[in-house]
């Protein structure tokens, strides 16, 4: 059993033992000859499912500077170990895991490392709504301007030419050793599932949620390109009223372009798989 539903389990026990002992001290203050009306029995705690179960791993030794795995030693068995960070000074140890797993520069300048391990939670929280926390995003924005192209018609399409702004992301998804992420997400799970409490889920699961979004981001529509766009006001919106309806998640996959659009969910259903098979 996990800490964290094992500290569940004993703070419901304690909640379930002071509420009787409270409830005892009523009754005997009481005088016999008062009839008291029988309360219903109080509903059956129900505890939070653990659908995909991220398995416990052992702590990084002090020295490591990598999120690869260290195999204990046998002659040092007593050697001392790091633990992990509170989620709130965790910039530092997150940012080597990712030179780890992102050694070219120019790609971790996309990442905003500061408070990664909150924006990313949060962000991961916030791709099936209609709107994501911008101030929150752990990347930086694509360079350039959102371009559209328009034909004789007077027709709006996005522009080819905007794929180009997400290259730099795509590659980070498609270069980053799989395996290895997923060793490093285990590893430092324990912190995601802080920032994932410290959102307001008290009794919910930061890996369930995780899988939820890649179902919801897989099931993205595939509309064949250019996709017609329109201007109301300011800003662009999608023509068809049922892609402008798409979450915040699916319409930032729609602007990558069908490519990459397809590349991005082949990787996120792997991903997907393997997060669903952590346990041993």
């Amino acid at each position: 059993m996990k800490n964290s539903t094992l500290l569940i389990c004993i703070l419901v026990v304690l909640a379930v033992i002071l509420g009787s002992l409270t409830l005892l001290k009523k009754e005997e203050s009481e005088p016999q000859q008062v009839e008291r009306v029988q309360s219903p029995p109080p509903e059956p705690v129900r505890l939070p499912i653990v659908h995909y179960p991220v398995p416990e791993t052992e702590q990084l030794p002090a020295q490591a500077d990598s999120v690869q795995p260290v195999e204990p030693q046998a002659a040092e068995p007593s050697a001392p170990e790091e633990k992990l960070p509170q989620v709130q000074q965790s910039d530092e140890t997150i940012g080597q895991a990712l030179k780890g797993l992102i050694p070219d520069a120019q790609l971790l300048k996309i990442l905003r490392l500061d408070n990664f391990v909150q924006r990313l939670v949060s962000t991961i929280d916030s791709l099936p709504e209609k709107r994501l926390p911008r101030q929150n995003l752990p990347v930086y924005p694509p360079q350039g301007k959102f371009t559209v192209d328009e034909n004789k018609q007077e027709q709006l399409f996005i522009s080819p030419a905007n794929a180009k702004r997400y290259e730099a992301y795509l590659k980070i998804l498609k270069y980053t050793p799989e395996d290895l992420a997923l060793k490093a997400y285990v590893h430092y799970y324990p912190l995601f599932q802080e920032a994932y409490r410290q959102l307001g889920y008290q009794n919910a699961y930061f890996n369930d949620r995780l899988v939820f979004v890649l179902d919801h981001l897989i099931q993205t529509p595939d509309p064949e390109d250019p996709i017609a766009v329109e201007q109301p006001v300011v800003l662009y919106t999608y023509k068809d009223p049922y892609l402008e309806n798409l979450s915040a998640g699916q319409k930032c996959l729609l602007r990558l372009g069908r490519t990459g659009r397809l590349e991005t969910i082949e990787i996120l259903r792997r991903y997907r798989l393997k997060l669903t098979n952590l346990a041993p």
